[in-house]
């Protein structure tokens, strides 16, 4: 019986090694198609300075029809984009780490702020290896398997030529942009939402206040930062088991 086909968006700053640490494991359940955006990893040469609605098209020429999604971060929000433009050929949505409004904005207080969002930019460009290791350890914490899993995946994935500024910048356009809050409460297609309690990119009140805006979605919460597959790699395979009625 032929596996699921599971298309797989990684987040702003990596490309597909980023899901280095889970993907034997996701594997075995799953026939995955990671999709590297354009002006990252594989994919690096091409022009990486486009909008939403360039990166959706692009994801969506790519990836396989009737396909579970996943994304993290701002691969959340490309998925979104998509389930919004062509539902028909996604089967569902598991969205890590989610939101519909990166930046805080009037009342919204689930985001960042402008300034914080300036400091990253400054980082990536002055040194793109040292902010991306930096990122990563923060988010492992003191755990020394979860620092050996971050370690392991910036080798994977500074060796792949660093992304240029135009492609970071253009990332960070779209994080400073996109307000989804008026359209996501059109998504059809059943979605899985699963925040991380101790998030401090994309807190998980915005993954809340998301699943109350989606009808059709569901809420599973993981005692992580923002990159579990990092941290909690099996916790992170269970929640994707779970999330799309896989049996261990």
């Amino acid at each position: 019986m032929p596996k699921p086909k599971l298309v797989i968006l990684h987040g702003w700053a990596v490309h597909s090694a980023i899901w280095y640490t889970v993907e034997e494991d996701l594997s075995e359940h799953f026939e995955l198609h990671p999709i590297d955006l354009p002006g990252y990893g594989s994919r690096q040469n091409e022009n990486g300075d486009i909008n939403l609605d360039q990166l959706t098209d692009d994801v969506l020429s790519q990836a396989p029809k009737n396909a579970h999604w996943m994304g993290w971060s701002l691969g959340t929000m490309v998925a979104m984009s998509a389930a919004l433009r062509q539902a028909d050929r996604i089967n569902s949505l598991t969205l890590f780490s989610p939101t519909p409004l990166f930046m805080r904005v009037g009342d919204w207080k689930h985001g960042i702020t402008l300034p914080a969002l300036e400091n990253l930019q400054s980082r990536f460009h002055s040194d793109y290896a040292t902010a991306l290791k930096r990122f990563l350890l923060m988010q492992a914490g003191t755990d020394q398997v979860a620092r050996s899993n971050a370690k392991a995946t910036w080798h994977r994935l500074t060796q792949s030529p660093t992304p240029t500024k135009a492609t970071l910048d253009a990332g960070l356009e779209i994080l400073k942009t996109t307000d989804l809050r008026g359209s996501v409460g059109d998504i059809s297609i059943p979605t899985q939402i699963i925040i991380c309690q101790e998030d401090r990119v994309i807190p998980a009140a915005a993954g809340q206040a998301l699943h109350e805006m989606i009808s059709q979605s569901t809420l599973l919460e993981l005692p992580s930062g923002h990159a579990p597959m990092i941290e909690i790699p099996n916790a992170f395979v269970q929640a994707v088991n779970v999330a799309l009625n896989i049996e261990n």
